[in-house]
């Protein structure tokens, strides 16, 4: 296996690739779980429920998995030039 010198070049098509993955997993996540709690309290009839309280919480639980969805399909991708691998170390401790 070659490994390449890593660029900035790359290092900013990586970032997009796993930023963009995980914003549009997180607002997926965050809406479908925001909009079954809205249907959920139409259909309860309740007006007023603060949401100061449970919300941060809620958005951290929910972005944790998709970024970490995000980063494993950006390591499945191939890019123009490369792709993403986890490989093991040398077995004599060289780099």
């Amino acid at each position: 296996m070659q490994e390449l010198k890593l660029t900035w070049s790359q290092v900013m098509r990586i970032w997009w690739a796993v930023f963009w993955r995980w914003l549009v997993l997180s607002n997926l996540t965050i809406g479908a779980a925001l909009g079954t709690f809205a249907i959920g309290l139409w259909a309860s009839g309740i007006r007023h429920v603060p949401l100061s309280a449970w919300m941060p919480n809620a958005i951290i639980v929910l972005s944790v998995p998709a970024a970490v969805i995000a980063i494993r399909l950006a390591l499945k991708a191939n890019y123009k030039g490369f792709r993403i691998a986890i490989v093991a170390p040398p077995e004599d401790g060289t780099e």
